[in-house]
């Protein structure tokens, strides 16, 4: 890393949604990866920031209050909510969901765009109608979901020509599972804490990091129990209105 330059992994999971790890070990896993800032965005909950910044304070990582924010149907386009002063309400359109971001204080970045899947990724096409209505603050150029490297040439492409509009380019491991799988990619930043991170974010001088640690992968077991969180356990918090709500 460039002298002067921090590191963030801007996007995270707990056992608040769909993480394997609780927010203690998600902190503790970020002080071990050699992280300054970690983001906790636990879809459609903030519930886990607080037991997150205590450990901060202990293992000296500075821990940003965010949220992994799911659209309405039938896309559910995923957004992340950095630097949350409050929770935001699931299920509004993309562009309610960034306003409403921003109604909170925080910054709107657009999670793995271009997947080849017809949910919780932004299409060329939908991300053309946004911009021309609504700035974003950012965009995960580079993350760990699935995706083509004809997609990710795509989204270089897209990213080139609509740089003012999508705001900094990020690079994050959507953590699921701590230090399994923690600052595989992240983003490094002129500065060391977090408002420098924000900063950096707001004038657009973020840059993505392939394969800035590789932490060994987790088990068969883990991924499958980690996949019925997602799909079973969450999917019943959001029924139930634990989560979800704003």
């Amino acid at each position: 890393m460039p002298p002067g330059f921090g590191v963030a992994d801007p996007h995270a999971h707990t056992t608040c949604s769909d993480g394997m790890v609780t927010p203690r070990e998600l902190v503790r896993a970020a002080a071990g990866a050699g992280l300054g800032v970690v983001c906790i965005t636990d879809h459609d909950t903030t519930g886990g920031v607080a037991e997150a910044r205590e450990a901060g304070a202990e293992f000296g990582v500075e821990v940003v209050a965010g949220e992994e924010v799911t659209t309405a149907s039938p896309s559910r386009v995923h957004v992340l909510g950095l630097f949350l002063e409050g929770p935001v309400r699931m299920g509004l359109s993309v562009r309610d969901t960034v306003r409403a971001i921003r109604d909170r204080g925080g910054l709107a970045i657009l999670a793995h765009p271009f997947m080849p899947t017809y949910f919780a990724s932004i299409t060329p096409a939908a991300l053309r109608r946004l911009i021309a209505r609504e700035r974003v603050d950012g965009i995960e150029l580079r993350h760990t979901s699935l995706t083509t490297r004809a997609r990710t040439r795509a989204l270089d492409a897209f990213y080139a020509a609509n740089r003012e509009a999508l705001g900094a380019a990020i690079g994050s491991s959507d953590s699921h599972f701590g230090g399994h799988d923690l600052a595989r990619i992240v983003t490094a930043f002129p500065g060391r804490g977090a408002g420098d991170f924000r900063h950096a974010l707001e004038a657009g001088l973020t840059r993505p990091v392939e394969r800035f640690a590789s932490p060994p992968p987790p088990p068969l077991s883990r991924r499958l129990k980690q996949q019925g969180r997602s799909l079973g356990w969450l999917t019943w918090q959001r029924w139930r209105g634990r989560v979800g709500g704003g």
